[in-house]
């Protein structure tokens, strides 16, 4: 399933390009807390149909349907606990709560690992629903993961941000989803709170 479901990647934030290949498909799932197409930019998983519309647009589901509450708690606390991750990325210490959440919530999630000349090969396993869904994504995460390709996603640590960005600069040393944005607030009030620092 999971060679047939690369995502092209979403709008992103200063004209960033989005990550490469199927890298792109796990950009786009953590990033679902916020709707760029909406003017509100509210959070895409607001309901377990929505969440099962996401995952089947991109044949992360396939097969009989009808997800549950719990399914999308747990997909909140999936994509959550891979932000975490992607934090610990741009030099920040590691929520261990979150991934402790990702942990639990992902049981019985199950990628099998086949051995191919150039290399190991993961692939989802299981019945289907939301737990291939899980497999799916956790692959992409492997492979990423051996190929250092993971390193250069990371989250913004912008004020109310957290938008996971791919880092194409040679040296890896962007910092956030956008300087125009998030970067020159951070500058903004670097500087107000040195104004106004007592001598």
């Amino acid at each position: 399933m999971t060679g047939e479901n690369v995502d092209k990647g979403e709008r992103q934030p200063g004209g960033r390009a989005p990550a490469p290949g199927e890298l792109a498909l796990l950009q786009s799932f953590i990033n679902t807390k916020w709707d760029l197409a909406d003017p509100r930019k509210d959070e895409i998983f607001t309901s377990p149909g929505r969440l099962e519309d996401w995952l089947r647009s991109r044949r992360l589901m396939e097969g009989p349907g009808g997800l549950a509450d719990d399914d999308l708690d747990r997909a909140l606390a999936v994509r959550e606990g891979l932000r975490a991750l992607a934090f610990v990325n741009n030099d920040h210490p590691l929520d261990e709560a979150a991934v402790d959440s990702m942990r639990r919530a992902s049981h019985g999630a199950a990628s099998e690992i086949r051995i191919e000349p150039d290399g190991p090969l993961f692939v989802p396993a299981g019945a289907g629903g939301i737990d291939a869904a899980f497999g799916a994504l956790f692959a992409i995460t492997a492979r990423a993961m051996i190929d250092d390709s993971w390193k250069r996603l990371k989250a913004c640590p912008g004020r109310y941000c957290g938008w996971v960005f791919y880092d194409a600069s040679r040296n890896q040393s962007a910092r956030w989803c956008s300087m125009k944005v998030c970067g020159d607030r951070e500058k903004s009030r670097a500087y107000y709170r040195r104004r106004v620092a007592p001598a």
